[in-house]
């Protein structure tokens, strides 16, 4: 067995470190999902001591970890199937998490259907997953339909410093009857959707509105520099079956391609209640990746 040394993360670091965390991440979803610009942002805004570790054998870099808002622990390996050192950052993860001393600590990762190491691992060590989720895709060839909104239904863009509040609540309303869904205080809301990032474009959100009550929202992103993201589609219970979901849908498709980004992503609850994947479906979207979300207790 390898023996590998194991240290916080470096700034120094920072490119052996992509390498591996994009070759994983293509393996797994089809991209590299961060830029070496994401990661160096995400490193000196936590720390590195507390929040990574990296190990190397023969002086070659094998595995880097992270525990993502201190109790989400992600693991990227140079080697696929390196079991041995997989377990062992997720230990060290896990030290890191507990040495915090919380009474509870909920710890939880995403594993691509396709990480048949990392599906393993976390199992073998307790994480239990009764969540998963479908990544569905869409390229656009040609500009998209244009939407067809109800009877005293409109379209704006999102205007910062006035919609925060409502688009929360909206956001809020609509989740409800997912299933695993756990009811975001506003600041929590606003780290989990990325508004407080550089990279937020309230020009890229949308609110369905009738008259001056808003009835869904479309949060919508660009992740990779070609590739647009629905992040959230949301639509208040009261409105529903109306069709604006779909027009939303095809509002932002049409922003996307106006800005020259042809493919469009998105991740929906496998289980979905309100069979969200059929609405993507209807809209020529096709499912690429799925993977599971795994939780543990400390």
């Amino acid at each position: 067995m390898n023996k590998y040394s194991v240290r916080p993360a470096r700034l120094s670091d920072i490119e052996a470190v992509h390498n591996i965390i994009a070759e994983q991440n293509t393996s797994d979803y089809g991209s590299a999902l961060r830029t070496l610009t994401n990661l160096q942002k995400l490193w000196e805004s936590i720390d590195l001591d507390n929040d990574t570790c990296i190990a190397f054998a023969d002086g070659k870099l094998a595995g880097y970890a992270e525990l993502r808002d201190k109790d989400s622990p992600f693991i990227y390996l140079a080697e696929r199937n390196n079991v041995d050192l997989a377990f062992q950052l997720l230990t060290i993860l896990e030290e890191k998490a507990a040495a915090r001393k919380k009474e509870l600590i909920n710890l939880f990762t995403q594993i691509s259907e396709k990480n048949h190491t990392l599906l393993q691992l976390f199992a073998a060590n307790g994480y239990k997953s009764n969540l998963s989720f479908l990544i569905m895709e869409l390229v656009l060839n040609e500009a998209p339909a244009s939407p067809q909104w109800p009877v005293n239904i409109t379209v704006r863009s999102f205007i910062k410093g006035q919609d925060e509040q409502v688009t929360y609540q909206t956001d809020e309303e609509a989740s409800k009857d997912k299933g695993y869904h756990n009811p975001f205080s506003y600041n929590d809301w606003v780290k989990r959707i990325g508004m407080d990032k550089e990279s937020f474009d309230p020009s890229l959100w949308f609110l369905a509105c009738e008259n001056n009550e808003v009835a869904g929202a479309a949060l919508n992103t660009t992740k990779e520099s070609n590739t647009g993201w629905v992040d959230h589609l949301s639509v208040r219970q009261m409105w529903r079956k109306r069709g604006i979901g779909k027009a939303m849908l095809l509002h932002s498709f049409g922003e996307f391609y106006r800005r020259g980004i042809h493919r469009i992503k998105l991740s929906v609850d496998s289980k979905s209640l309100t069979n969200a994947s059929r609405l993507y479906e209807s809209v020529g979207m096709q499912t690429i990746q799925q993977y599971h979300i795994y939780r543990k207790v400390i």
